[in-house]
This record gives structure tokens, sequence and C-alpha cells, in this order.
């Protein structure tokens, strides 16, 4: 053999281990990272394990169905059901590398969120934020929700509180973006008369349960209803019980939740709640799915949000296979007909999806079910 040859077989060989070198590292899974903001403190922190063994689920079967191709990363940071704390727990999600962000639950932690999120070119998708203001947020297009707007909900509210036949409804409301948009909307839809309206501070420390209970009870009140979290609502429901009120007792989402009992001292005055929240759509193969995992995970019954919180994963996940180099894009058309767990999806100019009505549930004794629903087309059912 001569050195030509040598060299060439030397050659050839180089090439070799330069091809299964290259051929190693194009098979390596490409890894994506998606933030979750989760409320883990704050007046609804009750609610954030659903929330994210919801996500674990999502991030579970997507590591299942593109093993070997993508390796999907869930990364939570604590929003504290709060503006500020969302902006900056945004940033860290950001800083950490995630392609978006899932989240927020509470609408002004949202709207937080976003103010860090949009400039940086990352785009959200929240599972639970439903106020109106989100709607015309200064986002430059990068927010969505698969939830729908307080708008709605306020005019359902309106429906559940007439057939409850109440008449003269106190009104007691967050002077937060969800309470007071989903407030300003009831007043506008009930068309009856409101016997008081009272806003108040939700920070722990900041509002006097005692003293608005007892502006429903002067006022003469037949009913309640309160646009709150957990733990003002529970602390504004047992101060209720304790000065003898015996009217109706209606909520929205915030507290349409089994795990809202949590937040009680004195859990027999739940008693008799009424609380509207999204419906979920048909049965679909994804929500059977979801439902099973989560109950195999060990989630707890009446948990609120939960498949919204698998579909925005879900929904950000496949759009960042289809185009990952531009993910808003691919969101607004992966966003057309979803079918997903909580229900089949289609965003709007703003981000928006229409719903499919909300569920009417109720608390008797601690037990908590949902055995009526309201939608624009049928009224309550």
């Amino acid at each position: 053999m001569n050195s030509y040859s040598v060299k060439s077989i030397y050659s050839i060989l180089v090439l070799v281990f330069i091809l299964m070198g290259v051929i190693a590292c194009s098979s390596e899974p490409t890894t994506v990272k998606i933030g979750l903001l989760s409320p883990q403190t704050g007046p609804i922190a009750q609610y954030a394990p659903g929330f994210e063994d919801a996500g674990a689920i999502a991030i579970s079967e997507l590591n299942k169905t593109h093993e070997g191709d993508y390796v999907f990363e869930l990364i939570v940071a604590d929003s504290g059901c709060d503006g500020t704390q969302a902006g900056t727990a945004a940033q860290t999600l950001i800083d950490s590398g995630v392609s978006a962000i899932v989240g927020a639950a509470c609408s002004g932690a949202t709207l937080g969120a976003i103010a860090v999120a949009a400039p940086a070119g990352v785009p959200m998708v929240s599972y639970a934020s439903t106020s109106p203001g989100l709607s015309g947020a200064d986002d430059n297009g990068y927010l969505f929700r698969v939830v729908p707007s307080d708008a709605q909900q306020a005019v359902a509210l309106a429906a559940v509180t007439a057939a409850e036949g109440a008449s003269n409804p106190a009104v007691l409301y967050m002077t937060n973006d969800y309470g007071a948009g989903l407030g300003d909307n009831f007043a506008s839809s009930w068309s009856g008369s409101v016997c008081t309206q009272a806003g108040y501070d939700p920070t722990e420390g900041s509002y006097d349960a005692s003293s608005l209970a007892q502006s429903v009870i002067d006022g003469g009140c037949d009913s309640v209803l309160l646009m709150s979290y957990a733990t003002d609502g529970a602390s504004i429901i047992e101060a209720l019980s304790t000065q003898g009120f015996t009217g109706k007792m209606i909520g929205a989402d915030g507290v349409a939740d089994a795990k809202f009992t949590d937040a009680f001292t004195d859990v027999t005055a739940v008693n008799g709640l009424i609380a509207t929240r999204p419906r979920p759509g048909e049965d679909t193969n994804a929500k059977t799915a979801f439902e099973s995992a989560y109950a195999a995970a060990g989630g707890a019954d009446g948990a609120i949000y939960t498949g919204e919180t698998y579909d925005a994963i879900k929904i950000i996940a496949a759009s960042i296979i289809s185009d990952p180099e531009n993910i808003l894009t691919s969101l607004k058309k992966t966003g057309t007909n979803y079918v997903g767990a909580s229900g089949t999806h289609t965003f709007d100019a703003n981000g928006d999806v229409a719903g499919t009505g909300y569920e009417v549930c109720q608390f008797d004794g601690t037990a908590f079910s949902c055995p009526r629903t309201w939608t624009s087309s049928d009224g309550i059912k």
C-alpha cells in the first residue's frame, strides 16, 4: 500500500467520523421551555396545585408523544395574583429561556406580566384571566386566553340571580381588574335595582369583612353578589353568617371551586353558595383523556381551570413545533378550531375566545357540584 492510499483511507475515516458526529448532534432532541405563572401565594393560592398538576400532565404527554425529537420543560413561577409580582416572575421566566408563558390566573397578574413579556417578544396564553379589560390591553398582539371575557359571565350571573328569586341584590366587588370589571358589567346587565354596591381592596388586611357584611344587612338586601377571590370571599361569607344574613349568596368563578372550602375557618358558612364558572365544551377525546389523567394523578374533583391550563400548554407546544421561528403567527393558526380538554377554541383579533356558556355550581353543605348550565341561546338548564 503506497502513501497515497494511506492518506486517502485516513481522509475517508476522518470524513466518516465527522459525518457520524454531525448525525449524532442532529439527532439530539430540541429542548423547549414553557413558563407557567401560578398563584402559589395570594388570595387564590389553594387553586395553584390544580393548575400545576394539569401543567405536569400536559408536559408528560408532550414528552411521550415527541420522544426523541423534543424535550419539554415546564418552569413555574409564582405570580402572587399580583401585577407587580407577576411582572417580576415573567422576567425571571424570560431570563430562563422560555419560548412562551402560560398564565396568569388573576387578571391583574396577567396584565402585569404581559407588560414585560410583550416587549421581550414572548407570547402569553392565560388559562383563567377573565377581565374584559384584557381584550383591549396594550399587548402588541402577544396576549391570548382560553377563557371568555367576564362581559359574558356578567350576563350569566344576572340570569342566575333572577332565577334565584332575588330582586334587590348587594354587589360586593374587589377593586382590581377582575372584580371591578365583573361588577361593572353585572350592574349593566341587571335590569332591577341594586340595594348596595361596595368595592374593596382584596389585599389581606386592607378590607373589613364585617363592615362589608353589615352594609348588606343594613341595606335590607335579599341577596349578595360576590366578585371575590377565595380568601376575601370566605371572610365575607363567614361575616354574613355571623351577622345572621339568610339571603341568597351568589359568586363568580373566583369562588367556583371545590377547594374554596379550604379558605374557611367555619366551613359551614359556605352552605347554599351558588357560583358560575366557564362551561367545558362537549365531550371530546382530548377532554376524556385529560380528565382520566388528572384523576389518576390525584387531582381533586371540582377544580377550576385545570382543563384550560392543560389546553394553554398544548396550544403553545403545537405552535412551537409548527413554526419555532414565528410562534406568534403559529399561535393564531393553532388557535383556530382547536379541540381541547376545555372546549373548542378559536382566538379572535383580541386573542379572546367565545366560550361555550357557564356552569352553575353550588355548595350543599361542603359538597360541591355543578348541576346546571347557562348559555346565551338556552338560558339556564
